[in-house]
């Protein structure tokens, strides 16, 4: 499920379902997708923070959803990039704490971030290729933008695993603290985003992504099509039964 924590000028998300080290199903995806829209449009919120319960930040898509949405009648429908079209027309500045995993769309929604803040031990990959899918999320324009083509190649194509340090070095995180204070370090961001002029922010967040919205719009659909049809490929399938064995 996702809890709502929210505090003056904070709207806190949390992701929790850690008997499953917070593996996202549609229905949580919906529940983030809405409590983006809201304090989206809440004029009392400044800045939105998201992170994991349990130490974990997510472990990514959940692989019986995969599974599911693989026999849909129409695939291209997902709850997850309904989530991640929330993030990208969000202009409130979103934050986000990460502990321990951060898993396939786990990673690629952090690109979707205004800053992210990692505890040292925490864990960043995206295994699609490995599932016989594609990447999502518009990461094929996000990641070169932040990385770079060639550490997106590693992420994207080996499969790279990046330690908080690593992933900071790289672009994808803004700032590394020890384990456990990922959370304080993002609501003592968020606080500090709370006593600025709210219009403000969110004029300057659109004007930050501006040059790129349209970019990352295409590639959102570009990926959604071509992982629709990966994902009834006999690779997937084949990918997924064994991860289902084990």
């Amino acid at each position: 499920m996702i809890i709502t924590q929210n505090q003056p000028g904070v709207a806190h998300l949390v992701i929790s379902r850690t008997d499953k080290k917070n593996a996202l199903t549609r229905d949580m995806y919906r529940a983030l997708a809405e409590g983006v829209s809201k304090a989206a449009a809440d004029t009392s919120v400044h800045a939105i923070v998201l992170s994991g319960d349990g130490g974990v930040f997510t472990a990514g898509n959940d692989l019986d959803d995969f599974r599911a949405r693989a026999t849909d009648k129409n695939p291209k429908l997902s709850a997850g990039l309904a989530f991640i079209e929330a993030l990208m027309v969000c202009d409130t500045p979103i934050i986000a704490a990460v502990e321990g995993l951060a898993i396939g769309i786990g990673t690629t929604l952090l690109l979707h971030c205004d800053s992210v803040i990692a505890g040292r031990s925490a864990r960043f990959k995206t295994a699609f290729v490995d599932l016989g899918l594609v990447p999502e999320a518009a990461s094929t324009v996000t990641m070169p933008l932040h990385l770079g083509s060639r550490r997106t190649a590693d992420l994207l194509l080996m499969g790279d695993t990046l330690n908080g340090e690593e992933a900071r070095e790289c672009g994808l995180v803004s700032h590394v603290v020890d384990d456990g204070l990922a959370v304080d370090e993002a609501l003592a961001q968020a606080d500090a985003l709370a006593a600025k002029p709210r219009e403000a922010l969110r004029a300057t967040k659109r004007l930050i992504k501006a040059p790129w919205r349209e970019a990352v719009s295409e590639a959102l659909e570009r990926e959604r099509s071509v992982f629709a049809d990966r994902l009834r490929s006999e690779d997937c399938r084949a990918a997924l039964a064994r991860m289902g064995k084990g």
